[in-house]
């Protein structure tokens, strides 16, 4: 873990190698000294739940590589931020995946600065992935389903073709990014810290419900519902939906925990450095919190008789 100016040095624990993964970030700049402070600007500089997800997806792998049950389909980053998480994921996928392996890694984000300094960050790491950095605007979604649901009732997808199955006669799903270009679902969805506001469990519901791919999952982790608006409403919100959702919480306390069985302090140690390189402040009250991890899971549609 290093900081040299604006560019961040994470070191995420690897369990396949001894050398860790290292991953290097810049932070999008901005003359507004208080950008990480503002709703809008959120993704221009580093969260510690960044850090959280990126160590969990690398002690689990088989949530990024998937497994004989996972649908075919990308990996998509959500709200990607400096794209810690993603760049992790593509990472793990380098690493243990075959050459005939060609799933993608989307990275979305709204703010055209974060985009262009997620495209650097991108060309700062070496890895052969392929890959995209794509806009999305979640209030997108929402009006982009009803479109299709639409053209669905209509009897032709969004274009002018039927997609049928042996069980089921669907149309053919996507999600929309900022300049309305229509794309196909992904199998896996991660996302960090993307609930901040009240209404953005709605609004992160609607676009996992959009652009996951059914029997696909998504891995959202973020802040405690004691520091952020919303939360505590993002179960409900899913479920609404009809997406299946398990939530962990106290997450950093379970790591502390496996972290002091396998070799006391050393991995608690080296987690709450990267927290801090994250911005996480354990002896400030308003920034010391826990984390909530969602499982989310798009069931499989239903035959019709």
């Amino acid at each position: 873990m290093s900081n040299d100016n604006n560019t961040l040095s994470f070191s995420i624990p690897s369990f396949t190698s001894e050398d860790p993964h290292k991953i290097l970030l810049h932070q999008a700049t901005n003359a507004d000294e208080d950008q990480g402070l503002s709703e809008t600007n959120t993704g221009f500089v580093m969260w510690p739940s960044a850090v959280m997800l990126s160590h969990h997806i690398s002690k689990n792998p088989s949530i990024v590589l998937g497994d004989d049950n996972s649908p075919d389909g990308d990996v998509m980053e959500l709200g990607a931020g400096c794209g810690l998480v993603g760049l992790t994921a593509a990472t793990l996928l380098q690493n243990h995946t075959d050459e005939d392996n060609d799933d993608k890694v989307i990275f979305t984000d709204y703010n055209p600065v974060v985009l262009e300094n997620l495209q650097k960050n991108i060309d700062l790491n070496d890895f052969d992935v392929d890959h995209k950095v794509l806009g999305l605007d979640w209030f997108d979604q929402e009006e982009h389903q009803e479109q299709q649901q639409q053209q669905s009732d209509d009897g032709s997808d969004t274009t002018g073709e039927e997609t049928t199955t042996n069980t089921i006669t669907t149309t053919t799903t996507t999600w929309v990014d900022v300049e309305g270009n229509e794309h196909a679902q992904v199998r896996l969805i991660l996302g960090a810290d993307l609930i901040v506001c009240t209404n953005d469990a709605d609004l992160v519901a609607s676009t996992i419900d959009s652009a996951l791919i059914d029997g696909g999952k998504a891995f959202i982790l973020g802040a405690d519902q004691y520091t952020r608006f919303g939360v505590q409403n993002f179960p409900d919100a899913c479920r609404q939906l009809g997406l299946k959702v398990t939530v962990h919480e106290d997450l950093l306390e379970t790591n502390f925990a496996v972290a002091e069985e396998v070799d006391g302090e050393v991995q608690q140690e080296q987690l709450m450095e990267e927290l801090e390189l994250g911005g996480y402040n354990q002896r400030a009250a308003t920034m010391a919190h826990d984390f909530t991890f969602f499982h989310i899971t798009k069931p499989i549609a239903k035959a019709v008789a």
